[in-house]
């Protein structure tokens, strides 16, 4: 069943739609809202000079003086890095989707998120890439090959303990499944001096293994078992120490 996997293309205008569609919408619903609080009710301006300078703030909006009235004027500023990451994320969505039964792309405020599903790319307790998995993998690594992104491959696990005389702990699984990705891009052709490899055992859960008396939460483990693709822009990946 596994091996007639097809990576699902995204919807037109649906759910699997561009980011910008829906930052597009959030900018406008926003607008309207001030409208609205506009003619409704009598504004404290100090007020409203403040919650809009707030949001400009949170959505990287830069303000550029002020209107006769004393409204801030804003200009949205958008770095070459951040175009860089808009481009990625929509390439990688272009040839798989947002999520599939292999994998899930999220944007970051630095990165595009290349989260590699566990259960599909390597069976229980091992480090080798399923059939499967290298066939999702075909389809993304040449763009990422040939893009001029810098790559840190981060290997997750669960909090159940490791035991195995390959695998001592989890540190051991959860590295040894980052390089086999890693070890997979070099081999098509990514360059090795723009990748770099994490090893991050449970330190670093996308949800709570257990529950609020210390029960494992099954579903939980199963999504933090995981390897996680940062795509960044050249030269702004995080340096080793």
């Amino acid at each position: 069943m596994a091996d007639n996997f097809q990576l699902k293309k995204p919807a037109q205008g649906g759910e699997e739609g561009g980011w910008a569609l829906t930052l597009a919408d959030m900018m406008t619903l926003l607008l309207c809202f001030f409208v609205l609080l506009l003619t409704i009710a009598d504004v404290d301006q100090n007020k409203y000079k403040d919650v809009s300078e707030s949001l400009a703030e949170a959505m990287g909006v830069e303000v550029k003086g002020r209107t006769p009235d004393g409204a801030p004027i804003a200009r949205m500023s958008v770095s070459k890095d951040q175009r860089n990451i808009f481009e990625m994320q929509i390439e990688m969505s272009r040839l798989v989707g947002r999520e599939t039964d292999a994998l899930k792309i999220k944007m970051r405020p630095d990165s595009v998120a290349i989260i590699l599903k566990g259960e599909f790319f390597f069976k229980s307790g091992k480090a080798d890439l399923t059939p499967p998995a290298i066939k999702v993998l075909n389809q993304i690594v040449p763009t990422l090959a040939k893009s001029p992104y810098d790559i840190v491959v981060e290997g997750h696990s669960d909090n159940i303990p490791m035991h195995s005389k390959q695998f001592p702990s989890n540190w051991e699984l959860s590295s040894a499944r980052a390089s086999a990705v890693a070890r997979y891009l070099l081999k098509n052709g990514f360059s090795k001096k723009r990748i770099k490899v994490l090893g991050m055992a449970d330190t670093a859960p996308m949800y709570p293994n257990t529950d609020e008396n210390g029960k494992s939460i099954p579903e939980n483990q199963k999504r933090n078992r995981r390897v996680t693709l940062l795509v960044f822009p050249p030269k702004s990946a995080p340096a080793n120490k």
